[in-house]
């Protein structure tokens, strides 16, 4: 029924038409208005619904078919009988998408608007004389034609495997119509297809089951996939049989065939690497592990979860176990935890480092997937190589060592020899002189014991020392102390700029000393170079982001571009034999454990002279 809208909504000009054509197409607009805009909502879906044209279609079918000649005929006479105030309803004549002839009745009426003026707006509706079942039948034929329509596939099967019924897009795909045998299109058995041997294979299983059933399909002539919902269906004749309902699933299996290619391909790389690599749940099962993990801890099964290896959840002392440290913590906060833990494995002793990583699956880490690294062989190569560092330390102190103990040395002999002398020339000593020449003796010789003392400290396994509060301006001093003689012998001037009251690090004090003699020293060797003034700087002082910062200058011949590779182990500038190149890098090995940061820069001119700065944190109050 046409209806009356304030303003036209969406518009049809038509071209150049008859002005009886014209006329009846206003008076079918919803509008309903004497301009020539229109709109023909409603009669696209009543024409779409009644004669089966596509609705985009309709104006234009519609269009030719008014200008047909009876129908051009029949609306011009209707129009001059409406004009003399003679309103009936008329019949036009169509062809509908099935090629058939529908009658379709125009019923015009009149309409009285606010200002007064008139209208005539039209409905439509079939012919009321229209057979039944020639309506059912168009009925009938509308739903097959939307069914051809469909991308997806529908079909009738009888108990025979003969198609009833196949929609155009199946067609295409299985080259059958209706009447054909269907069983050899879907299973692939062709040589079996009229009589089949297996019968009940999917999707035919209705036929037995009695219930809904789904199965899948890949076509042999385009290669797509589908996937296929076979349901019990009885026929308007009581005939019972399956109705077939096909999606094309081609997109989906080609995204699952790439899927598994990469779990493969994950697999295969997870599985050879060295490394063992596990997925830990909040209740400390093990969800995924690769080879190297299984191997580890004897795990002989694939199917997960399973319980995490005893060496993971044994707990300490302090009542922790490693997942505690690590994977609890990861799932907590979302953050990386690494941790060190030995255990044995058949028979011997192994050091593992452990990483847990979150696994991001929702904004809450329900697991973390832990890594871990046998670095058993990499701690004792790392013994080893801290020994080759602390002798090395050792070579740079022996000269300045030897150089002390020289000093009181010589002492003792010139007083051993006045005593001599004196006992040759007068036959005795007077108790006096022999009570002062004795207590100068002990003196040297508890300087001796000081510098002996001072050197086994050094040489001592440092690493089962605690950290403690050090103080270093007094480490400053200490190893300054024991390199002045050394440093006057090559004419280097040293000047400190200790601030007071430094405040404390967390560190080894003999440690420190080491630190401060080893760059002390690399600078007095570089500065042998150079023909003026040879200068070194030390400054210590507090910074405001709470580290405390030592810096040693000197005036030398620079890094020539070398920067940071001074640190590297066995990197050393001097002549072959004379230095093993480990003292810097001992330098930046205890400073970065005490979680300091260690630079080299050449500040001056020309890139020239070399400053060291050390940042570590201060110790915290007590």
């Amino acid at each position: 029924m046409a209806q009356l809208l304030q303003a036209p909504t969406a518009s049809y000009t038509s071209s150049p038409l008859p002005d009886a054509v014209s006329t009846l197409l206003r008076q079918l607009s919803d509008t309903c208005s004497s301009d020539q805009s229109l709109d023909l909502d409603y009669v696209r879906g009543f024409l779409s619904s009644a004669l089966g044209w596509p609705r985009k279609d309709v104006l234009h079918y519609l269009q030719a078919q008014l200008l047909e000649t009876d129908n051009l005929t029949t609306i011009s006479r209707q129009l001059q009988l409406q004009t003399a105030g003679k309103l009936h309803s008329f019949p036009l004549h169509f062809i509908d998408m099935h090629q058939q002839q529908v009658t379709v009745l125009v019923h015009p009426r009149p309409l009285r608007f606010a200002d007064g003026t008139k209208r005539i707006s039209s409905t439509l509706s079939l012919e009321s004389n229209f057979p039944a079942q020639e309506r059912c039948n168009r009925q009938h034929l509308n739903l097959l034609a939307i069914l051809d329509k469909l991308p997806e596939f529908v079909a009738l099967v009888t108990p025979q495997f003969t198609l009833r019924y196949i929609n155009k897009p199946f067609r295409e795909q299985v080259q059958l119509t209706e009447g054909d045998c269907c069983y050899g299109a879907f299973t692939g058995h062709t040589k079996s297809s009229a009589e089949p041997t297996h019968p009940y294979l999917p999707p035919f299983d209705v036929f037995e089951t009695g219930s809904p059933s789904f199965s899948a399909w890949k076509s042999p002539r385009s290669g797509r996939s589908y996937r296929f919902l076979s349901y019990p269906f009885t026929d308007s004749d009581g005939a019972q049989l399956i109705l077939l309902m096909g999606l094309d699933i081609t997109q989906l299996t080609r995204f699952q065939e790439k899927l598994a290619i990469t779990e493969r391909q994950y697999h295969l790389i997870t599985n050879n690497l060295s490394l063992a690599i596990a997925v830990i749940d909040k209740q400390r099962n093990i969800t995924a592990a690769n080879r190297q993990f299984r191997n580890w801890f004897a795990i002989n099964t694939e199917s997960y979860p399973v319980s995490c290896p005893a060496a993971l959840t044994e707990e300490d002392e302090s009542g922790e176990c490693i997942l505690d440290k690590t994977t609890s913590l990861t799932i907590q906060d979302g953050k990386e935890h690494e941790c060190e833990f030995s255990t044995v494995r058949n028979g011997a002793h192994i050091t593992f480092r452990i990483t847990a990583c979150p696994l991001h699956r929702t904004k809450l880490f329900s697991s973390a997937i832990i890594l871990l690294e046998d670095i058993t062989e990499k701690k004792k190569i790392a013994q080893r190589t801290q020994q080759m560092r602390k002798l090395e330390a050792m070579s740079t102190l022996a000269a300045g060592i030897a150089h002390e103990i020289n000093q009181p040395l010589s002492a003792l002999r010139l007083y051993a020899s006045g005593l001599d002398l004196m006992v040759e020339q007068r036959g005795s000593v007077p108790v006096d002189i022999l009570q002062e020449r004795l207590e100068w003796i002990l003196r040297e010789t508890g300087t001796i014991e000081d510098i002996i003392t001072h050197m086994r400290s050094l040489v001592r396994h440092q690493g089962s020392f605690p950290l403690q509060r050090s103080d270093l301006n007094h480490a400053v001093s200490q190893a300054l102390n024991l390199l002045q003689s050394k440093l006057d012998t090559r004419a280097v001037r040293i000047e400190t700029q200790l601030q007071p009251d430094l405040s404390p690090v967390l560190a080894l004090p003999i440690q420190l000393e080491q630190i401060v003699i080893n760059i002390v020293m690399n600078a007095a060797h570089a500065l042998e170079s150079i023909e003026e003034e040879r200068r070194i700087i030390i400054t210590t002082y507090d910074s405001e982001d709470g580290y405390v910062r030592l810096s040693i200058e000197d005036n030398g011949p620079g890094l020539q571009g070398l920067g940071e590779k001074i640190f590297d182990p066995f990197f050393t500038t001097k002549e072959s034999g004379k230095n093993m190149g480990l003292g810097l890098a001992l330098v930046h090995t205890f400073v970065t454990s005490w979680e300091g940061t260690i630079t080299a820069t050449s500040p001056l001119c020309e890139n020239k002279g070399t400053v060291i700065k050390i940042s570590l944190p201060q110790a915290p109050a007590i």
